[in-house]
């Protein structure tokens, strides 16, 4: 048998201690940056205008299934030609070193979050790909570590936003966020 992942989805209020979204969506296929957090809008329904940034995007990874432990967690947009087009920026989070670095979850909004410092506009070699660690009880949880052998497990915040100035009207190509762990 092996882990079962699947990436999932916070949006709405922050609620709770530490903070979590009130909606949380538990299987994600897409994330679609859009002007609003509302689950469920269709980003066609809800353009980025040029200047203004997409709501934040609080993703994270689940973990469930049969494994023994996930570690070595790396996170980055990784295919090779996608193009997001000038005057348009994704930023992502800072690479975990300790459970400080994890993004406290906050109502999802449009202004620039300066802690997403890591600019993940052109492909990154997952390699190179911003470390992830794992919590035992959400995203959200206080404790983090580099490995978890906790059934199920959560990786920490993957929050993503796309930063505008000088873009033109239209869709972006389709990036891949790519989340690389081992297990055993």
């Amino acid at each position: 048998m092996a882990a079962t992942f699947q990436f999932g989805r916070d949006s709405g209020d922050a609620a709770g201690s530490p903070a979590k979204g009130t909606v949380r969506t538990a299987t994600v296929t897409d994330v679609n940056w859009k002007a609003v957090t509302t689950e469920g809008t269709l980003y066609s329904a809800s353009p980025i205008t040029d200047g203004a940034n997409s709501v934040e995007n609080w993703l994270y990874g689940h973990f469930s299934g049969t494994f023994n432990q996930i570690s070595a967690g790396l996170f980055a947009h990784t295919n090779e030609g996608a193009d997001f087009g000038a005057g348009i920026t994704l930023k992502g989070p800072t690479s975990m070193t300790v459970d400080g670095d994890n993004e406290t979850y906050t109502t999802p909004s449009a202004t620039t979050n300066a802690n997403l410092s890591v600019n993940m506009t052109s492909e990154i070699a997952i390699t190179s790909g911003s470390a992830v660690w794992f919590g035992a009880t959400g995203p959200e949880a206080a404790s983090k570590a580099a490995s978890m052998t906790t059934n199920p497990c959560y990786t920490n915040w993957l929050v993503t936003q796309l930063q505008t100035s000088g873009a033109s009207a239209g869709d972006t190509s389709t990036v891949t966020l790519t989340l690389r762990y081992n297990e055993n």
